[in-house]
């Protein structure tokens, strides 16, 4: 054979294989973006706040139920608070807070955009950011609204007047009507509309705040200032409860961890909740607790000793959110446990994959297992807590089917049952499934919510461009629109990442005067310290002085008694010696003298008793001197005194 034969038969045996595998990787190419399409979406919304009577619709149902805290909230589900309630609810970064009587029907809700009916009511929205791409929609039956930059916004429809009144208090927004017009409003204005073709009524300037608005300005502010956006980003849906129910720690292994503030002696996770279908995710855990949403559908938890721990690990800007991201153990629709057919689960360990049972892409797999903190110790097939009974929570089928709380119902395995049973698929939905919400009461509403909005009764922007279903124009205006739509979409760009540089350097600014504030407070702390110790020295030096006089002054009191009490005794001797001697000196003028006739003594007695002034009478000196000599002797003699003066 040639060489021109054989390369001719070379071709027509490999033509065959050539035009297979082109075949092959067209069909790759085209079934891409539709396995892509098929994915869910990788963002819902919560409602984080429900006070008073909130009542909800899923998509597909015509009954209002009771609005469930942690129940995700996703595309064609709709809202509605009574009269006198209000709720929060939380998409992305943006929260949107609703005030009585008003109604609100989720359109679309993914990764890349938000857009919701408004026809009825009031409603808040707290923008974070808009990403290059994102779109941040509200229609309202005059007009679509769009905001364009992050900021503060108030919507009030008005469905008797027929107005839309939109208030810009901080940011900048677009606002399109039916026949393709759109006005741009930015913060300071209040702009009233009316009709389906931007016809205002008033424009006001900016009135002050109502109890509406503050209630929202509180929440607001309690996020600003959250302690859980330093360890995840604002993205996770449902951070803001974790402040204050539990507290954070560094974990040498995993870093930064959240320990849940419990007092539930068995509690595990996904232990204290529901199970509910839905689409298009299928089994969905919707928790009890309060701050049940972020910690039950991203990151993974850990058992650190003795207490179950929520491992976030490094989650990126725009977070996947995962139905439940626990391991179910059995075969089939359900597993033989030791107290009869059931379904068991235990949650995923930090390093695990988590596999939906649903068909994605391998980029929605990427994406849901990107940031989980990895652990080489524990991978493959082998799970963490799969050999671990006292981590599993299991239930009857029926239990689980209907959507009845785990707590009251979930039954305990053994240690047999880990031989038993093995990790599989989420179980199949049993059929009929229309009893699914059987369990739970229908909501008694004080005033009846209106009809959705619909396609047909609102203006709705396309996204994008912004152009309008209802009203759309030819071809020849829609290119220049869109060249100039793209224009202002890459202005908006390059000022949003200025905007977001200069917040960054603000931010940054903000976190230097921060540390500097502590440093200083430090400071103040340390010299108050030092004064309050100094002040206390002095205080004792202060009671010792006080302590040491009060002694002092005893001891003197003390000596003074003692020689007053020496003086008295002193005196008192004193008195009793002069009245011995008295009484001596008295004995002594009264005794007779030795050898002395009874009439001596006789005439001594009387003479004894002379005044002692003596009886000469002489004249001149004499006389005196006798005087004088006759009272000496008196003194002596007691007073008595016997000389006689002479003349």
């Amino acid at each position: 054979m040639t060489t021109r034969s054989f390369a001719r038969f070379a071709i027509a045996r490999a033509l065959p294989l050539l035009l297979a595998f082109g075949w092959g990787v067209a069909q790759a190419q085209a079934q891409a973006p539709a396995q892509v399409a098929a994915d869910p979406p990788a963002r819902v919304a919560t409602l984080s706040q429900i006070e008073g009577s909130v009542v909800f619709a899923p998509a597909g149902e015509t009954d209002w139920l009771d609005a469930i805290p942690n129940r995700p909230i996703t595309r064609g589900d709709r809202l509605w608070t009574d009269k006198g309630a209000r709720a929060e609810l939380h998409v992305g970064s943006a929260a949107l807070h609703m005030d009585s009587q008003t109604f609100l029907d989720v359109a679309a809700l993914d990764a890349e955009a938000l857009q919701a009916s408004l026809n009825a009511g009031t409603l808040n929205a707290r923008v974070r950011q808009v990403q290059s791409g994102e779109n941040f929609e509200i229609d309202t039956p005059q007009l679509a609204f769009r905001a364009t930059q992050p900021g503060d916004y108030r919507l009030d429809v008005d469905p008797a007047q027929g107005t839309t009144r939109v208030t810009v208090r901080d940011g900048a927004a677009l606002v399109y009507g039916a026949n393709g017009q759109a006005q741009e409003l930015v913060g300071g204005q209040v702009v009233t509309f009316t009709g389906r073709d931007l016809e205002r009524v008033s424009v006001r300037a900016m009135p002050g705040e109502d109890a509406f608005d503050r209630w929202a300005a509180d929440l607001n502010r309690a996020e600003d200032q959250s302690l859980t956006a330093r360890y995840v980003p604002r993205e996770v849906v449902g951070y803001q409860q974790l402040d204050s129910n539990g507290t954070w720690s560094q974990d040498t292994d995993y870093g930064p961890v959240w320990y849940p503030r419990v007092t539930v002696a068995d509690w595990a996770p996904y232990r204290y909740g529901h199970w509910d279908f839905i689409a298009p995710w299928g089994w969905t855990w919707v928790d009890d607790a309060p701050w049940g949403f972020a910690p039950f559908h991203y990151g993974r938890w850990a058992l650190i000793g003795s207490r179950w721990a929520w491992v976030p690990g490094r989650i990126g800007p725009r977070p996947v959110y995962a139905p439940a991201l626990v391991a179910f153990v059995g075969s089939g629709g359900s597993a033989t446990f030791s107290f009869g057919s059931g379904v068991g689960w235990f949650p995923l360990g930090p390093g695990e994959v988590w596999r939906p049972a649903y068909r994605t892409s391998p980029r929605y797999i990427s994406g849901v297992n990107r940031y989980i903190v990895v652990d080489h110790r524990h991978r493959g097939d082998h799970y963490l807590y799969q050999n671990r009974p006292g981590v599993w929570t299991s239930v009857r089928t029926e239990d689980f089917s209907r959507g009845r709380p785990v707590h009251r119902h979930w039954q305990r395995n053994g240690v047999a049952d880990v031989g038993r049973v093995h990790v599989m698929p989420q179980p199949a939905l049993p059929q009929p499934y229309a009893n699914r919400y059987a369990d739970i009461r229908a909501s008694r509403l004080r005033v009846t919510p209106p009809p959705p909005l619909g396609v047909s009764a609102g203006v709705v922007a396309n996204l994008p461009p912004p152009v309008f279903q209802n009203q759309l124009p030819g071809r020849q205006w829609q290119e220049p629109r869109r060249q100039q739509e793209r224009q202002e979409d890459q202005q908006r760009r390059i000022q949003m990442h200025q905007e977001q540089r200069g917040a960054r350097e603000q931010e940054r600014a903000v976190r230097e005067q921060q540390r500097a504030q502590r440093e200083q407070q430090m400071q103040m702390q340390g010299q108050r310290q030092q004064d309050e110790l100094r002040r206390q020295q002095q205080a004792q030096e202060h009671a010792i002085r006080q302590q040491q006089m009060q002694q002092e002054r005893a001891v003197r009191q003390q000596q003074a008694a003692q020689d007053h009490a020496v003086r008295q005794q002193q005196q008192q001797l004193h008195r009793q010696q002069m009245q011995e001697q008295q009484v001596q000196q008295r004995a002594i003028r009264q005794a007779p003298p030795q050898g002395a006739s009874p009439e001596a003594q006789q005439r001594r007695g009387g003479e004894g008793k002379g005044d002692g002034r003596g009886e000469g009478r002489g004249e001149g000196r004499q006389g005196r001197e006798s005087r004088d000599e006759g009272r000496g002797q008196g003194g002596d003699d007691g007073g008595r005194g016997h000389g006689r003066g002479r003349s």
